[in-house]
């Protein structure tokens, strides 16, 4: 399962690496600079700009995002479905649930 990536988040990396990287030329920038100005490495710009997640965290792809000034237009759905307001998902999460254990044979 480790290796399984679906082709749908795949298509969805790739065109926000074309955002990323259309933006970062209207900024008239390097890659070297954009790493620089977010304050991560050069190798986590190549790979978001071509799309790919592995190495990259979670955290560095946000900032390459907020640099370059496209984190809200990537994310506009979550921001205006009201099914993904802040203090609902924030009363929810003191609910505690307990699921069932997997089966083995589940895997």
């Amino acid at each position: 399962m480790k290796d399984f990536f679906p082709v749908q988040s795949t298509s969805v990396l790739y065109r926000i690496g074309l955002l990323m990287k259309e933006a970062r030329l209207r900024m008239g920038i390097r890659q070297a600079d954009l790493a620089e100005l977010a304050g991560i490495s050069l190798r986590a710009i190549r790979h978001l700009e071509g799309g790919k997640a592995e190495g990259v965290s979670l955290r560095d792809f946000m900032l390459a995002l907020f640099t370059v000034g496209i984190s809200d237009r990537v994310f506009q759905a979550l921001i205006d479905d009201p099914a993904l307001d802040l203090n609902s998902l924030e009363s929810n999460t003191t609910k505690r649930v307990k699921l069932p254990r997997s089966k083995a044979e589940d895997f």
